[in-house]
Order: structure tokens, then sequence, then C-alpha cells
């Protein structure tokens, strides 16, 4: 049962955030709020932070029951886990982190910036959801309960529905450039040769 009350709240979590990042709801909120809308990006983030508290903790309350015999190794797992940190704070430090969570709130959009490709951004074209992938392997390399299970599970799909949608978004955004990027730059993990 209380696994149950986990993958709700993963659903929960995942119908707002969507709802919430959805183009339908910004341009409704920006038509019927006007000014009010250029808070939407501080909002959004706002909400999925809230909405995704209780998935957390969830996580954190779950027992501890292991999905096999097998009870993990630290050793290989932390590791992982920091590679992953590491590669999600490169990313974010690419990131303009005030525009990214929607601070300090512009009354205009910077339309100039063109298509990032540098960075890790040349390597993999999604590398914060690269490094929260490998945090969320490396944890359960860690400790393979059937709560991290679900953990690793639910956060993968969301993350490839989010990143179908992002992609559809910024091909709308830059066009035939983006296809190109997307063409050379593999999603997630870097290319071998």
């Amino acid at each position: 049962m209380y696994y149950v009350l986990i993958l709700a709240s993963w659903f929960v979590f995942g119908l707002i955030h969507s709802l919430t990042a959805s183009t339908w709801l910004k341009q409704t909120v920006a038509l019927r709020l006007g000014w009010l809308s250029r808070y939407y990006r501080l909002l959004y983030n706002a909400i999925a932070l809230l909405t995704f508290l209780p998935v957390l903790w969830l996580h954190w309350k779950a027992p501890v029951e292991y999905v096999s015999t097998w009870q993990g190794t630290a050793l290989v797992g932390l590791p992982i886990t920091m590679l992953g940190a590491g590669i999600a704070l490169i990313a974010l430090w690419g990131y303009d982190l005030g525009e990214f969570i929607g601070w300090p709130v512009s009354s205009q959009q910077d339309t100039g910036q063109g298509l990032r490709q540098t960075g890790l951004l040349q390597y993999v074209r999604h590398p914060l959801y690269t490094g929260i992938l490998l945090c969320l392997l490396g944890i359960w390399i860690t400790q393979p309960t059937w709560s991290h299970t679900l953990l690793v599970l639910a956060a993968a799909l969301y993350i490839r529905i989010g990143i179908y949608f992002e992609e559809r978004k910024l091909v709308s955004i830059f066009g035939d450039s983006y296809k190109t990027y997307r063409q050379r730059v593999p999603m997630l993990f870097p290319r071998i040769i």
C-alpha cells in the first residue's frame, strides 16, 4: 500500500508540473493576469517544489525493503552519485540561475540568446538530467530498496517525457538549428567514439 502512495504522489507531481509547464497555461495566465505573468516562472518553480516535497517525504519514510538479497554497495554507488551530482552542478553552472528559477523577474524576455552548445551541452543535450539520473542510479546501487527502485523508474520516466515536450518547444524556438544539434549531440549520455 505504501508504494501505491509513492506512485500516486509521483502522478500528482507529474500532472501538476506538466500542466504548469504547458504553453497553453502560460499563455492563459499572460492573457488573464497581464503584468503578473512575468512572475510565472517563479510561481512555476515554487509549485514544483511544493508538489515534489510529498514525493520526497514518502520516499524518505518508506520501509527499507530490498528488492533482492543483494543489499547494494556504497563502494560503487557513492562514486556514481558523486559523479552525477558533479555533472548536475556543472550543468546548472552553465545556466543563468536567476532566469532558471524566475528571479530576478524581468519585464522583458531576452530573445537575443541563441541556441547554446557550449560546456556540457556539446556532449549531451540534457546534462542536468544526466546528472540527476546518475545520482539516482548511485543511490539505488548503494541501497537497492523498492522505494529507490520506484524513485529511479518514476524519475527516469518523467524525465524522458519532459525531454520530449522540452525538445518540441526547442524545435519551435530554434527550428533547423536545433534539429541539426539534436542529430549531432546525444540526448543523455555521450558517445564513446
